[in-house]
């Protein structure tokens, strides 16, 4: 017969006392009953399908570490190589980063260049394949990349007079640039002004505050 399960008034602990059942029963003879009722108030957190996905994707991945053997990059699984990175300089570790840049819950890595050091070659991880391979639309922006809580990639294009940040998002499979804030002291009066820049799909910029 078909179990109904309805999750709506009392918390789990006093499920005991809220199973309408006739005869008293222990907890798994009403977990194996087939008139099972269960009424709950406990409050459930809303999880999307997208944070239930990368979580079980992140950990059906591994955990992604690297070591470095000269001019080569191994990238680990759980401790297992599986890509080595061949360059023709010795990439420097204080700039390699880890972190899940696509969004799509597995590890992905970015890899330096000799000079500039800020610049390098983003690789994601292949499920797939369980490898990893250059991402085209993270190497187009090219320069390293912090990653917020609120799935934003933000690029630090600051110099000795303008403080610059560039906030990326992806949609669907594209990266595109959503917002720009500029601050600097003006030349006429020294005060400091903000600008703030807006994107169009096309990735055409615009003054927006």
């Amino acid at each position: 017969m078909k179990k109904n399960i309805f999750l709506a008034v009392l918390p789990l602990l006093t499920m005991t006392t809220a199973v309408a059942c006739e005869n008293k029963k222990n907890t798994v003879d009403y977990v194996n009953d087939d008139e099972l009722v269960i009424y709950t108030d406990t409050t459930y957190p809303q999880i999307s399908a997208d944070q239930i996905d990368a979580e079980a994707a992140a950990q059906k991945a591994g955990k992604l570490s690297y070591a470095l053997n000269g001019s080569h990059v191994e990238l680990l699984l759980d401790n297992v190589v599986v890509k080595i990175l061949d360059f023709y300089y010795t990439p420097s570790p204080e700039n390699i980063t880890v972190a899940d840049y696509n969004f799509d819950g597995y590890e992905d890595i970015f890899i330096p260049y000799e000079s500039p050091a800020d610049y390098g070659t983003y690789y994601c991880y292949i499920p797939e394949n369980n490898t990893f391979a250059e991402n085209a639309e993270l190497n187009e922006v090219g320069r390293i990349m912090k990653v917020t809580d609120e799935r934003v990639l933000t690029e630090d294009r600051s110099d000795d007079l303008t403080k610059r940040f560039v906030e990326y998002q992806w949609f669907d499979a594209e990266l595109r640039p959503v917002k720009k804030t500029e601050t600097f002291k003006s030349a006429e009066n020294g005060e400091i002004v903000t600008n703030i820049y807006g994107y169009d799909e096309k990735g055409n910029e615009f003054l927006a505050g």
